[in-house]
């Protein structure tokens, strides 16, 4: 990322001067585009990275002291940006384990009802989707006693006698259901933005 750009344009852009603005944004957006290429993120959320780390470079350029090159700040400035989203997923990644209430499971619609769920908030409905996608990729053996447990209210002998397996039987793929379940929730994430990138 070295390149350097005039610092009599650089103080033009701190005071606001539109053509050198221009020209440092022109200049430093294919390097920031570049860098934020480095990250595991979702090409959409690499355009708003692109967008927010854009912004703050304008709003930050007073605070370039020239005490290192202008492109290791720039890299630092970008950095900040994507390490911040990457932080805000992990937290929005918890809350989403952390907050499912196996319970829960029973009123989730399935994908055919999804487009009925506008009444949800948009977390809420982001949520939804996210359990129905980690429970679609359950093996079928897991996937069923967990519908037929927590869509169907079907106890854990009745679950048995139409599968053809013992009680305990279903009691362990439930148990592991969830625990497969709980570890694709957790990295749902990043798996999704490191096939995205």
């Amino acid at each position: 990322m070295a390149f350097s750009i005039e610092r009599d344009i650089l103080d033009l852009a701190v005071t606001g001067e539109t053509a050198a603005l221009d020209h440092v944004l022109r200049v430093i957006t294919p390097h920031v585009e570049r860098q934020l290429l480095r990250y595991p993120v979702s090409d959409e959320d690499r355009r708003d990275l692109l967008q927010a780390t854009l912004m703050q470079i304008v709003r930050r350029l007073g605070s370039f002291r020239a005490e290192s090159s202008f492109s290791t700040w720039l890299f630092r400035v970008t950095a900040n940006e994507a390490l911040m989203l990457m932080r805000s997923r992990r937290r929005h990644r918890a809350r989403v384990v952390e907050g499912l209430d196996w319970d829960e499971l029973a009123t989730l619609p399935s994908s055919e009802d999804a487009s009925n769920d506008a009444g949800l908030g948009t977390e809420a409905r982001e949520r939804d989707a996210v359990v129905r996608d980690a429970l679609k990729s359950l093996p079928d053996d897991y996937r069923d006693v967990v519908v037929a447990h927590y869509h169907m209210d079907l106890g854990l002998q009745e679950i048995a006698d139409r599968l053809s397996i013992t009680e305990s039987a279903v009691r362990s793929r439930l148990h592991r259901a969830r625990s497969r379940l709980r570890s694709l929730l957790e990295r749902s994430d990043a798996v999704e933005y490191t096939r995205a990138a």
